[in-house]
């Protein structure tokens, strides 16, 4: 919510980004999904199209990252795949993180199939022309 109120103090200073980005959820906001809406007013305001997809939103997949700290490495990489994949069939260029942990997880994956992992807080800055 900070993060929105603060874009709306700037909101004259945003350029658009004009791209298709795909949000890896987290679980800090899974698990609070009444935030959410945050997620796609942000998106609102600096331009951004987030796609529909079958593993986002309450549908959304672990990242992975904690299934192979339980050493669950057949979920680990059925997860992955199919999340990626998904992420991927949408034609998103970016791959939004709210979680740093999710980022590093899934970072080299994301890049792998031609899209640019960048946390929620860089997308903003980058509307912001830092």
């Amino acid at each position: 919510m900070a993060l929105y109120n603060r874009l709306k103090e700037l909101e004259s200073d945003i350029k658009p980004l004009n791209i298709r980005v795909v949000l890896r959820r987290g679980f800090s906001v899974r698990l609070c999904p009444e935030m959410d809406h945050f997620v796609d007013d942000i998106f609102g305001l600096i331009g951004v199209e987030r796609p529909e997809r079958e593993y986002d939103r309450e549908n959304a997949l672990c990242c992975g990252g904690v299934l192979e700290a339980q050493q669950r490495f057949d979920l680990t990489e059925e997860n992955q795949t199919k999340n990626i994949e998904d992420m991927k069939a949408t034609g998103a260029t970016h791959c939004v993180f709210n979680c740093p942990f999710c980022f590093f997880t899934l970072m080299e994956k994301v890049s792998e199939k031609g899209m640019t992992p960048i946390l929620m807080s860089d997308l903003c800055r980058m509307a912001l022309g830092e």
